[in-house]
């Protein structure tokens, strides 16, 4: 039988905002992803943040959220989960993507994520950790097989 729970985001995951870099200090042949809040911007020699990690948009692109298998660079454009709480990365992941997290925009002149707000949030999730497993098993699944599509699909229209 299924168990939720109601609880705060914060209490679910924690945020930190990311880490300062310019495009001028990003290494080209480093060996790790630099994600600002619109995605992968370059790399980086060095990283900052631990692998499996899940980061959002916090400026100008906001609520977006990407997952590494692999250690990077969170820009300060980002938050990243510093503490998933016991909780499954990558159902972190797409629980996050259901929350529409642009809408707490709170900045005046560019888009501003706020993670104290966002903290307070009010959510249910699944109480057991194998549980968050499973269903973030089958939507890598449904994302797995999106992805084979589209490469098919692609692949057709080069052919065409």
């Amino acid at each position: 039988m299924s168990e939720w729970k109601e609880t705060t985001l914060g209490n679910f995951l924690t945020f930190q905002r990311g880490f300062d870099i310019t495009k001028k200090q990003m290494a080209a042949d480093g060996d790790y992803d630099v994600i600002f809040s619109s995605g992968i911007g370059g790399k980086h020699n060095e990283y900052k943040v631990e692998a499996p990690g899940v980061v959002i948009g916090r400026k100008g692109t906001l609520g977006t959220v990407f997952y590494s298998e692999s250690k990077f660079w969170a820009t300060d454009t980002t938050l990243w989960i510093k503490d998933f709480h016991g909780n499954h990365p990558k159902f972190a992941y797409y629980f996050l993507h259901t929350l529409k997290l642009g809408q707490y925009d709170c900045g005046s002149a560019n888009p501003t994520l706020n993670r104290n707000h966002i903290h307070l949030l009010n959510i249910e999730v699944p109480i057991l950790l194998e549980e968050q497993k499973r269903i973030a098993d089958v939507l890598s699944c449904l994302d797995a097989k999106i992805d084979n599509l589209r490469w098919q699909n692609e692949t057709l229209e080069e052919i065409a």
